[in-house]
């Protein structure tokens, strides 16, 4: 079948890999955004005596607003270009990280936060459609949904150093508010090498908002995820049950309404014909149950190194500096490699983060922690992930259309945020929960690290069921 070229951007003035280097700024300063309230964390529950639920919803809410609005932040750009809507959207997110960074209570910090995740989301899902329309030829096209892949563990990292750095540097008096501030200079920077630097796309302006969907979803997703927050935090009352039942029959709803819009060619917000594509199957269950993983782990050992081991903060985020280093090494590898190796380098990427989990199981028990014990656990998670995350994209994308891909994007990128959010809800939950009950961090650290063994033993049977 010939491609249809139309849907490519043509630009010889300016360089696709500029372009590239441009819009990776954004997935890079929203996902450090997600993990740099970890290390920081002790510090803002301290500074406004909140509950650990409370704590969680300062991730979550960020997570929550990302992932309810990145499918319509997708088909926005569709209408509008992805453009105009990448550079819209850094502007809203560096105001709404200005709201984070003055906020005046708890209250205030967990609003700022969802606003500025949906500022997120329509910045994000154009990064990915723009890869796929600046990129014509395969090879480079994996190339640069690799990086993209090693932007988000970069950002991961990167995060943590700057959490610890920021909380213990007290260049300002209350200096956990700089871990938001810190993004005015950056997304000003990132607006301007945008307009100068990125191609618009052509814009498709017979796209259709689905109003209706959007609404269903954002009950459906609030309904999960705001209760299984609290619950850990209150022990189950009857309401959190009845939301999450809710919330099941609300996704039931969406699902049979977004199959209905599809039949009647009025846009879905969701195309469920998507899913009859095995390799994104395949990519997005991965996907699901790795960020679940990736995003709980870095929550849940940052408070352990804190509360658990006693560290300071900037000594924890100093920790995580050899886990970036680990990871980018094996990332730019396996980039590199991918075509040589195929799938089964995602598979040992997997194997290698269970290794790291085991090892910590060993050692990372009592009241104190030795570097000795902390550089080989942490190096051998970042190789691991450093090898996994950037070919999970491309594992989805494989046998994707260039006319789909923004609408891919959103969904890969959505339910990517619904697992982040889902796994520091769950896991997080889980660990503060049995942290707070027992007082035995390391039992709390345990059974966590069991969970996620087992989150990870479906990412690799589906890894398995992969067909290259």
């Amino acid at each position: 079948m010939k491609t249809d070229q139309s849907v490519y951007i043509q630009s010889p003035a300016i360089n696709p890999w500029m372009t590239l280097g441009v819009i990776l700024l954004a997935p890079l300063i929203t996902v450090i955004d997600v993990f740099i309230v970890n290390i920081s964390s002790p510090a803002i529950k301290g500074y406004f005596h909140s509950t650990d639920a409370a704590l969680e919803l300062v991730i979550a809410s960020y997570l929550l607003g990302y992932a309810v609005f990145l499918i319509t932040g997708s088909r926005t750009g569709d209408y509008l270009g992805k453009k105009s809507v990448f550079i819209t959207g850094l502007a809203a997110f560096t105001i709404t990280s200005g709201m984070c960074g003055f906020a005046t209570s708890m209250e205030m910090l967990i609003v700022s936060r969802l606003l500025q995740g949906i500022a997120a989301a329509f910045t994000v899902p154009q990064t990915i459609t723009l890869i796929q329309l600046n990129f014509q030829s395969p090879t480079d096209r994996d190339k640069a949904y690799g990086l993209y892949g090693a932007s988000l563990g970069t950002g991961a990292t990167i995060g943590q150093f700057l959490g610890g750095y920021f909380v213990s540097s007290h260049l300002i008096h209350d200096s956990w508010r700089l871990i938001f501030l810190v993004n005015l200079p950056f997304g000003i920077i990132a607006m301007i090498l945008a307009w100068f630097f990125v191609q618009e796309s052509p814009q498709n302006k017979s796209t259709r908002f689905d109003v209706p969907g959007t609404l269903l979803l954002t009950l459906a997703l609030s309904f999960l995820i705001y209760p299984i927050v609290q619950g850990t935090e209150l022990g189950w009352p009857a309401w959190t049950i009845g939301m999450l039942a809710a919330a099941l029959v609300l996704l039931i709803i969406f699902v049979r309404y977004q199959y209905r819009r599809g039949i009647q060619q009025r846009d879905p917000l969701v195309p469920l014909d998507l899913f009859r594509i095995r390799s994104f199957n395949t990519g997005i269950i991965s996907v699901l149950f790795f960020f679940g993983v990736n995003t709980a782990y870095i929550f849940i050992i940052s408070i352990y190194f804190q509360s658990g081991f006693h560290l300071p903060p900037f000594k924890t985020g100093n920790y995580f500096v050899l886990q970036t280093l680990a990871y980018l090494a094996a990332s730019l590898w396996s980039i590199k490699n991918a075509g040589r190796y195929g799938i089964r380098l995602l598979q040992v990427g997997v194997i290698a983060i269970v290794t790291a989990f085991i090892l910590q199981l060993i050692l990372f028990q009592g009241d104190e922690i030795t570097p000795w014990a902390i550089f080989p656990c942490l190096i051998i998670y970042g190789m691991g992930s450093g090898l996994l995350m950037p070919s999970l994209l491309k594992v989805a994308m494989w046998d994707m259309p260039a006319a789909k891909a923004g609408a891919a994007s959103g969904v890969y990128s959505t339910i990517q945020q619904i697992a982040s959010a889902l796994g520091v809800s769950i896991l997080g939950g889980i660990f503060l929960r049995l942290a707070h009950t027992s007082g035995n961090y390391y039992l709390a650290y345990k059974v966590a690290l069991f969970c996620m063994i087992g989150y990870l033993a479906i990412v690799m049977y589906m890894l398995r069921r992969v067909k290259r």
